[in-house]
C-alpha cells in the first residue's frame, strides 16, 4: 500500500510552522488516477534530472477507493469503460520535455513504460493469460490492483483524512485535514483537485427509495430486495450506464431510463473522435460552439458503446425522454412526475436512482477566504461553472491565481476532451508538472525548448535530483 504520514496539528496563530514549508509539494485531492499519473510522471522526471515537485495526495479512504466495492461509486466488478492501453502513461509523448531525438526524452518515455498495465501485468504474471483472452476489459477492482501497483512503485505519499478547508498562504496552498484526531494542516506548491467530489443529484435522496449513485452501490453490494423490480434510473451519462447495467443484466431488474433527449445515445468514438482525446493539437482553434457540440455528443449524456452493446442483449431497459421534477411515496413505491414537451406525466416505480452525477464546483465549498476572494478576482465574476470551464490555462490551473489551482475535471472545453476522464492521463501529467519546472513551457502547439540530443541542464538543480529526500522537510 502507499505510504502515509502523520501530520503535525494545524499551527495556532502566529506559529506558522506547518507541514511542506521548504521543498513544498504538489498536492492532489484524491488519491486516485490523477494522483497516480502525477507521482509516477514525477518519480521519472526526477530521476532523470529535473527539478519538479513530488506529488502528495490527500486521501479519505484509501488508494484508489472509488474503484474499490463499497466506497460509492462501483460494486468493482464493473468493467473499465476506458481501453486499459490507456495508462498512466498514455499517449507516451514526451517531447514536452525535449526534442524527440534527445536521449533524454526517450528515457523518460522507457522509464514510464515500466508503470504501464502491460508492465503491471507482467509484473503478475498475468499478461499472456490476458493476451490469450482476447485483452477483456479490466473490471473496476482490477483496475484499481493496477492503480495501487503503480501508486507503491511510485512512492506516492498519501496523507489521510477530510479536507476541510484550502486557503492561499505564503505563495501556495495550505490544506486543514481532519484525520479523526485533531486538525491537522500541510502546505504545497500547488493543488490540484481530482475526482467527482461527494456524490450529489437532482432528486433529494431519502436513502429507502430514491437513491443518490452512492446509495445504489451500497445496496448492490449488500444485496437488492426481492420487491425491487421497477426501476427508474435518472441520468444518461457514463455513471447512469454502468448503473444501468447492473440493473438489467446483474440484477435481472426493469429499468426505464430518464434522460433529456429522445432516445439514449452511445459515445461518438473513431479515429476523428479519438484523436483529440490523446492529441488535443488543434482544439483551441475551434469554434467554442464546436468544442461544446463535440463534447456533449462524445462524453456528457451518452453511454459508452461497451454498455450499449451490453444492453442490447437484454429486453429489460426502456427510455422516457424528459426531465424528473419530483418524487413522492406512492402504495410502498415513488412516484416520479417526468415533464417533456410542455407536459408532464408519472411513472410509478419501487424504487429510483439519481445518476445525474455530482457538483464540479465541489470544491469551491472548501475555499478560504483568500482563496474565494482570488478566485472571483481571477474569474471576474462570481463562480459559475462556465466561467471557471474558459478560465483554464494549458497547465489546466485557473489563470490568474497568487498559486496554482489545477481542475482537470472542468479543462475540457478549454484545453481537451481527454483531460477529466482517463483518455490522457500522461499528457495530464506533463501539462501540471511542467508549470512548476523552470524553462518548460506546453500548450497544445508547442514543446520544451532545449537543444535535441543534449541533456537539459539548464531546468535542473541539485534539489531535482535529490528530491525523494525532502519528504523529511515535509514532515516537519
Amino acid at each position: 500500500m502507499s505510504q502515509s504520514s502523520t501530520l503535525s496539528p494545524a499551527p495556532a496563530a502566529g506559529n506558522r510552522n506547518t507541514i511542506g514549508r521548504g521543498a513544498a509539494p504538489l498536492l492532489v485531492i484524491g488519491a486516485g488516477p490523477k494522483a497516480i499519473a502525477l507521482a509516477v510522471k514525477s518519480s521519472v522526471l526526477r530521476a532523470v534530472g529535473f527539478d519538479v515537485p513530488e506529488v502528495v495526495a490527500v486521501e479519505r479512504d484509501c488508494t484508489a477507493a472509488n474503484w474499490l466495492a463499497g466506497r460509492g461509486w462501483t460494486n468493482g466488478r464493473q468493467r473499465l469503460g476506458t481501453l486499459p492501453e490507456k495508462d498512466l502513461g498514455f499517449p507516451y509523448d514526451c517531447t514536452a520535455w525535449g526534442d524527440a531525438r534527445d536521449p533524454v526524452t526517450g528515457e523518460i518515455a522507457r522509464r514510464m513504460a515500466g508503470f504501464s498495465w502491460a508492465s503491471h501485468l507482467l509484473d503478475r504474471g498475468l499478461y499472456a493469460r490476458w493476451i490469450d483472452r482476447s485483452r477483456p476489459q479490466p473490471s473496476h477492482r482490477e483496475w484499481a490492483d493496477y492503480l495501487e501497483w503503480a501508486a507503491d512503485r511510485a512512492g506516492l505519499r498519501t496523507v489521510i483524512g477530510d479536507v476541510r478547508a484550502a486557503e492561499l498562504e505564503d505563495g501556495g496552498w495550505t490544506l486543514t485535514v481532519d484525520d479523526g484526531t485533531a486538525p491537522r494542516s500541510v502546505h504545497g506548491c500547488g493543488l490540484l483537485v481530482s475526482g467527482p467530489g461527494p456524490t450529489a443529484g437532482a432528486l433529494p435522496a431519502d436513502g429507502t427509495r430514491v437513491l443518490d449513485t452512492a446509495g445504489f452501490w451500497k445496496l448492490a453490494v449488500e444485496g437488492f430486495p426481492d420487491g425491487v423490480r421497477n426501476v427508474i434510473v435518472v441520468g444518461a451519462g457514463e455513471t447512469a450506464g454502468t448503473i444501468v447495467r447492473e440493473l438489467a443484466l446483474g440484477q435481472d431488474r426493469k429499468v426505464t431510463v430518464v434522460a433529456p433527449r429522445a432516445t439514449l445515445y452511445s459515445r461518438g468514438e473513431s479515429p476523428f473522435e479519438n484523436r483529440y482525446y490523446s492529441d488535443p493539437t488543434g482544439w483551441a482553434g475551434l469554434s467554442e460552439a464546436d468544442r461544446q457540440e463535440f463534447i456533449r455528443r462524445t462524453d456528457r449524456a451518452v453511454f459508452s458503446q461497451e454498455v450499449q452493446s451490453d444492453l442490447a442483449l437484454t429486453t429489460n431497459v426502456s427510455w422516457e425522454p424528459g426531465r424528473v421534477i419530483g418524487t413522492q411515496p406512492a402504495d410502498d413505491g415513488v412516484a416520479v412526475e417526468i415533464a417533456y414537451g410542455g407536459r408532464h406525466r408519472v411513472h410509478r416505480a419501487d424504487l429510483v436512482v439519481d445518476a445525474t452525477g455530482g457538483d464540479p464546483l465541489w470544491f469551491t465549498r472548501l475555499l478560504g477566504p483568500r482563496a474565494e476572494d482570488a478566485l472571483w478576482a481571477a474569474l471576474g465574476g462570481a463562480v459559475t461553472r462556465e466561467r471557471v470551464e474558459r478560465s483554464i490555462d494549458p497547465s489546466l490551473a485557473v489563470a490568474d491565481l497568487p498559486a496554482p489551482l489545477h481542475l482537470p475535471n472542468l479543462a475540457a472545453l478549454a484545453q481537451g476532451p481527454g483531460f477529466p476522464n482517463l483518455s490522457s492521463l500522461g499528457l495530464l501529467s506533463d501539462r501540471v508538472l511542467a508549470r512548476y519546472a523552470p524553462g518548460v513551457h506546453t500548450d497544445d502547439t508547442t514543446v520544451a525548448e532545449h537543444r535535441p540530443g543534449t541533456r537539459p541542464a539548464e531546468r535542473v538543480t541539485a534539489s531535482g535530483l535529490n528530491h525523494m529526500d525532502n519528504w523529511g522537510a515535509i514532515q516537519r
